[in-house]
């Protein structure tokens, strides 16, 4: 690896280029849309010295360690609310007490945090030092950097700062922060990024002898000069592929909706919740058990009562969906500069997140049920990742995802990153009927028979009958999840799809595949099925119950694609 975090009283052992990778001066900057026009040239290397943040990163490190310290809240609150009343002694002495301190300590941090942190861009290396309690130093060579995400927090932009964010390839954490530079610093940085990745793939390219290249790959790779040329006027032929208008994020906001997730965790609250909204509507004058008295409400009106309470709770909902929406994809571009892709969007904290083209390991299209009324579909590129993972999609640097865009841009989209990829024209070959039998005589035979028995020896009709509801539940959903689940192959691609009521559409190029694996157990072979999983730098991808013969071919030509093709894709 080419980063090495080490205590900051050791040296850091730096990885260097070898013979074969070029060495590239650090005083020729790559040419810029400034330089053509005679604008002066904006210098990335900072010297020897070791330079510190603009004072506004305090800001960012205390806003970041309260949301650290919040998130560790939240997953508390269960607990405090099973254990006692939060409601009553939110305003006690010993709250209030415990909650200024929290406050005081992690507004302290942030200025601890500004004054330990200290960067520099020396000999074509980020260097930082940084953390509290465990010193750090972080060592990241221009030429393995393989994405630069520009962010624009809202408290940046009235002082034109942004957070610069770079990651290398196998990498499933952001790897080097450089916290609060200058805008303009920030985009020069970028380029100077891109241009020494360009430098470090041309001297890889030397290096191949020219026998190990067909004539088909040889003339997919650019040469030196069409790279070069590419990388400095990235910025002058930026194409935008695609907008997302307030409409389509509305959409987006609705037929996506999270905001389940945060009334599942307010469910400790609810009867406090209830408890005051009571006591306020009976000084209104208006008494919930006398408008539910059978006396008092005809059943059909406190049906109507129950339904337009539903359905205002459903609205607000909707809203909050809708605002968190409007939130993140505000303003969303993606556009194509040179062989990246880049997305833009906020309507607070401006995103940028780059791409290359390259390290796309997969297309992932998907249509929930809403999606498929409304013929939305959200579209995902996915590079690498790494197990245990824990990163908001939508933050990721490792995915770029496309919001509610119509079925014929999702595939104009694919088109455009994997040429002739197809995900709804392809024949799929469905997995055996044997899955569903097998699920519901392997997983849920026992609890069936257990609750069955139960009911019947207890003469409890409606534990029988709720049994059988579940279970015929179970067998109808396993029934989708079976008609969806299958697989197709062609010259270029392997395609998979799968789903219950909603389709999920995934596209990958078979030489990007790090692993194949077949699994067959005893009963599968009697039957003559296999399962196949396939193992790619985002993640792995498995399709069971298939032919045995077809996975065996499938496996071939998957393993034959990735021997015989010398195509790099870092």
């Amino acid at each position: 690896m080419s980063i090495s975090e080490t205590p900051s009283n050791q040296t850091p052992n730096v990885t260097r280029p070898s013979e074969c990778e070029p060495h590239v001066n650090v005083s020729p900057q790559p040419q810029t849309q400034g330089e053509c026009s005679g604008e002066p040239k904006l210098r990335v290397e900072t010297g020897g010295e070791w330079l510190r943040l603009s004072l506004i990163s305090i800001l960012y490190f205390t806003i970041r360690n309260f949301t650290n310290t919040a998130q560790g809240v939240i997953y508390a609150v269960p607990a405090l609310a099973i254990s006692f009343n939060i409601w009553d002694n939110l305003l006690s002495p010993e709250v209030l007490i415990g909650a200024g301190v929290l406050f005081l300590s992690t507004s302290i941090s942030g200025l601890v945090s500004y004054l330990m942190y200290k960067f520099r861009i020396h000999n074509q290396h980020v260097e930082i030092h940084h953390g509290v309690f465990q010193r750090r130093y972080t060592n990241l060579p221009l030429w393995r950097i393989q994405n630069v995400k520009i962010e624009r927090p809202f408290y940046y932009q009235p002082f034109g700062y942004a957070l610069v964010v770079l990651d290398t390839a196998g990498s499933g954490k952001e790897e080097a922060k450089i916290v609060a530079v200058p805008e303009d610093y920030a985009e020069a940085l970028k380029k100077q990024v891109l241009y020494e990745k360009a430098q470090h793939d041309e001297g890889d390219l030397d290096c191949l002898p020219d026998e190990a290249l067909s004539d088909e790959q040889s003339s997919s790779f650019p040469t030196p000069r069409t790279r070069a040329k590419a990388v400095a006027s990235s910025h002058s032929n930026e194409e935008v592929l695609n907008r997302r208008s307030v409409k389509d994020i509305i959409i987006h906001g609705i037929t996506n909706n999270r905001v389940w997730i945060i009334l599942g965790a307010a469910a400790p609250f609810y009867d406090d919740v209830f408890g005051l909204v009571s006591e306020w509507l009976a000084d209104k004058g208006l008494q919930l058990n006398q408008l539910v008295g059978e006396q008092t409400v005809a059943w059909w009106q406190f049906g109507l009562y129950a339904f337009v309470i539903i359905m205002m709770l459903m609205a607000l909902v909707a809203l909050l969906s809708v605002g968190g929406a409007l939130f993140t994809f505000y303003g969303y571009t993606l556009s194509r500069t040179g062989d990246r892709y880049i997305r833009r969007s906020g309507l607070l904290n401006k995103l940028e997140v780059s791409m290359r083209a390259s390290r796309i390991q997969m297309i992932t299209a998907k249509q929930d049920w809403l999606d498929k009324i409304l013929k939305r579909v959200n579209l995902y590129f996915e590079q690498n990742s790494t197990a245990g993972q824990q990163m908001q999609e939508l933050m990721s640097p490792n995915k770029l995802i496309v919001p509610s865009v119509t079925e014929d841009e999702a595939f104009a989209l694919s088109q455009e990153v994997m040429p002739g990829c197809d995900l709804r024209g392809q024949e799929y070959q469905t997995i055996s009927k044997r899955f569903i039998t097998f699920w519901l005589l392997a997983g849920w035979t026992l609890p069936f028979a257990f609750f069955f028995t139960i009911g019947a020896v207890s003469s409890h009709l409606d534990i029988m009958l709720g049994t059988l509801a579940v279970i015929s539940t179970v067998a109808l959903l396993l029934t989708l999840r079976w008609w969806r689940w299958g697989i197709a192959f062609d010259d270029n691609y392997v395609y998979i799809r799968r789903g219950r009521v909603g389709v999920d559409y995934q596209c990958f190029e078979p030489y990007k595949v790090q692993q194949v694996i077949v699994k067959q157990s005893v009963f599968m072979k009697r039957k003559k099925l296999a399962t196949i999983k396939f193992v790619l730098a985002s993640g792995a991808v498995t399709v069971p119950f298939l032919p045995e013969e077809y996975v065996n071919k499938l496996a071939d030509c998957v393993l034959f694609e990735v021997e015989s093709t010398r195509r790099s894709w870092m």
